[in-house]
């Protein structure tokens, strides 16, 4: 019987994530499929990502399976100003996942159906659930709506991220507080002209025991760092 060979092994994760997947979760779900050997084996199977035509790079870490390209989901042509919104939404979520994958941290996202540039958020991330790491209520009240979640090699919260296009910071400060005992990271992205507004709400009484804990970043920097990181990967 003829031994399944790295590439082939890659190929079979990503078929069972609808024909593309993560870097990071080839390397976690590889062994299912063939035993990692050698010195290097998940640079070698980066190398075979890079190399074998079978294979398209997608993202800054993820990769397709050529062949079917043309099956990926696609977006909707619609281009109304809620759409737009949709998108922009989608668009930073797709750059956070990434960027957390690339800083090998697991990806957890609520919206796995949500699509852009035709690749489902949900086949990207590397969690599929997310990980029971406190009470139930609080993870089913709060934690479940997050909008990009890195989690620790533990499946500890690192980092929270919550996008803002049209609410007003107040609902994702109330889900970041309630994971306030935990030694997390807590981020909203918006728009450079809504930081003031964001501002006022992080300074608010109810949010003192975590608004020191509490960053902003604007679309154009989330942008920038996803291009930069994008760029070192192609110079390496």
């Amino acid at each position: 019987m003829q031994e399944t060979t790295f590439s082939d092994a890659i190929e079979q994760v990503m078929l069972n994530n609808w024909y593309y997947a993560p870097l990071s979760l080839i390397y976690k779900e590889f062994s299912q499929y063939r035993i990692k050997t050698g010195l290097t084996p998940d640079k070698t199977i980066q190398e075979r990502a890079q190399r074998d035509p079978r294979f398209t790079k997608i993202g800054l870490w993820t990769y397709a399976l050529t062949e079917y390209l043309d099956s990926l989901p696609k977006e909707s042509d619609n281009t109304t100003n809620d759409q737009t919104a949709f998108r922009q939404h989608s668009h930073m979520q797709w750059m956070l996942i990434e960027l957390g994958n690339m800083y090998w941290y697991d990806t957890y996202t609520p919206d796995k159906n949500w699509i852009f540039i035709n690749r489902e958020l949900g086949k990207i991330s590397t969690l599929k659930q997310l990980p029971e790491f406190t009470y139930p209520n609080i993870l089913e009240s709060s934690m479940r709506f997050v909008d990009v979640i890195w989690f620790n090699e533990r499946w500890f919260p690192a980092r929270l991220y919550e996008v803002e296009n049209s609410t007003d910071f107040r609902a994702g400060l109330i889900k970041f507080n309630e994971v306030q005992d935990f030694i997390s990271e807590f981020v909203f992205v918006a728009s450079y002209d809504k930081k003031q507004k964001y501002e006022t709400e992080r300074n608010k009484t109810a949010f003192s025991a975590i608004k020191d804990r509490c960053g902003f970043l604007d679309y154009e920097f989330v942008e920038k760092r996803y291009a930069n990181a994008l760029e070192w990967k192609q110079f390496k």
